[in-house]
């Protein structure tokens, strides 16, 4: 088997901030590395592993499908392959991943190979084809017993075997915990949360909330001040008179940006899935592409003023080089689409910038009720892709409002279309709802939009449970099951109950 060559210093660098789910500042060093280094190949590697871990699946693809077009055996990458296929939605593509992987990797590992196969499956809601892959393994070692522990749980949870898939699940812990896990290979606190998601359907609450408390035991302190202030310095930064001093770009661009802007669990995924319907619409998932422009401001503007002060230097002429960014992310994926979607959970704090930067975007607001909000985003494991701040809910309280009053401000305060739409809404009036979604963006009504089940884009994110079912609205008022232990969020979110 091939032996990786050593990391250099920035390889390493990045590899541990990715380790750490500090994505956006890895994302940022690579960006520099890269332009500092254009020929090391590693680098735009490490830049879709940082995308895929931002839930950019559309980038990440299209930058492992470029390094394997220079070297079609790398297993490194097509190891990661599935996952970004599951995530663009490509069912067949993901499924023939997994399959190579498992031809090209030496002996030793086809068995780890195929239990990736398997998880895939299991995904996919392929369960049978799952259970056959892995009655096909014979495991060799604690590291695939593990493996196979894992899959077979969320198999069992499939199944609706609540009970045994907790017991296996807790097998599967004291497993892992014994020695030493790639990170990618799901550490325990995910398997607590599958844990929490069971118990949850079985109705014992208090479980499955002290199973969520397992699963953020180890993601204590985090300090959420920097983000509130992040979020606070743009509202007060962000004035009318500001915003339309910054200038405009003056070009036409071929697809017209929607943005999808919404707290985590909130209901982004169910839309756009809705909007995978349409003929005129193209899915973008979680862009990060703006962050991208945001880091590229300066050195286009030749600003000395930190963001997000230097976009008072930015010109016209620079706005259309920042948009032609923009375009070139959204034709990667948009093929003969009009309107090109963005999910990104940081568009709330770009989205001015982004009004500027291509004067032909819409928004859509989606809110969702606090304590809904909140239940959903701690006991689901958007923890490990970087959202720390789900931990303490007295923090989560704090950014949800910040989160929100930025977003009323952006309403108040910029020019281009903006839709107000409420998550309880669209899933109690979804023909309703949808109508007014597809006026809002001005094209041809479409039926199969209230099929969005039925939609060959798989959505393959942590809110995919609902989103390949028809609409349902158990989730709406699931906070009243965990009330007692929502006191501090409450005693932030007071003004939005």
């Amino acid at each position: 088997m091939p032996v990786d060559p050593p990391k250099s210093s920035i390889e390493q660098i990045i590899a541990d901030l990715n380790k750490k789910d500090l994505y956006h500042l890895a994302y940022g060093r690579l960006l520099e590395a890269i332009e500092e280094d254009p020929g090391n190949e590693n680098l735009p590697i490490l830049l879709g592993d940082t995308c895929l871990g931002l839930n950019d699946f559309n980038e990440a693809n299209r930058l492992y499908s470029k390094a394997l077009e220079k070297q079609p055996d790398q297993q490194r990458v097509l190891s990661r392959m599935p996952r970004v296929l599951l995530g663009t939605g490509d069912k067949e593509g993901a499924i023939e991943a997994g399959k190579r992987l498992i031809k090209l990797v030496p002996a030793a590992r086809k068995n780890v190979s195929a239990i990736s196969l398997a998880d895939t499956y299991e995904r996919l809601n392929e369960i049978e084809l799952a259970k056959a892959t892995i009655d096909e393994v014979v495991t060799d070692g604690d590291e695939e017993k593990a493996m196979v522990e894992y899959v077979m749980a969320r198999v069992l949870i499939q199944e609706k075997k609540y009970e045994e898939a907790v017991q296996r699940f807790k097998q599967y812990i004291e497993m892992r915990d014994s020695f030493e896990y790639e990170k990618a290979l799901s550490p325990s606190a995910e398997a607590w949360f599958m844990i929490c998601k069971a118990y949850d359907r079985m109705g014992e609450y208090d479980l499955a909330w002290e199973a969520a408390e397992h699963a953020h035991r180890d993601f204590q302190g985090w300090d959420g001040r920097k983000m509130l202030q992040d979020l606070d310095e743009m509202r007060s930064f962000m004035t009318r008179p500001v915003i339309e001093g910054i200038a405009q770009a003056d070009k036409e661009y071929p697809w017209a940006p929607l943005f999808i802007v919404g707290m985590p669990r909130s209901g982004t995924t169910l839309l756009e899935q809705i909007l995978s319907m349409h003929p005129s619409v193209s899915n973008g998932g979680e862009m990060a592409t703006p962050s991208k422009m945001t880091l590229d401001l300066p050195r286009i503007t030749n600003s000395l003023l930190p963001w997000p002060k230097s976009m008072i230097d930015m010109r016209a002429r620079d706005a259309n080089k920042l948009g032609d960014i923009y375009m070139k992310a959204v034709a990667y994926f948009a093929g003969d689409s009009t309107i090109a979607s963005n999910k990104s959970l940081m568009l709330q704090i770009q989205l001015g910038f982004l009004s500027r930067v291509m004067p032909n975007s819409r928004a859509i607001m989606l809110y969702r009720h606090p304590l809904d909000n909140a239940v959903s985003c701690h006991t689901t494991p958007i923890l490990l892709v970087g959202h720390r701040y789900t931990t303490d809910l007295s923090t989560f309280g704090k950014i949800w409002v910040a989160r929100r009053k930025l977003q009323e401000h952006w309403i108040e305060h910029l020019d281009i279309p903006i839709m107000e739409l409420h998550y309880e809404s669209l899933v109690q009036n979804q023909d309703e709802e949808t109508r007014r979604i597809i006026d809002f963006l001005d094209v041809e009504w479409e039926p199969g939009c209230l099929d969005f089940h039925k939609s060959t884009n798989v959505a393959r994110t942590i809110s995919s449970d609902q989103v390949n079912k028809k609409m349902y609205s158990t989730s709406d008022g699931r906070w009243r099951n965990y009330e007692k232990y929502l006191g501090p969020v409450i005693d932030e979110v007071g003004e939005y109950l």
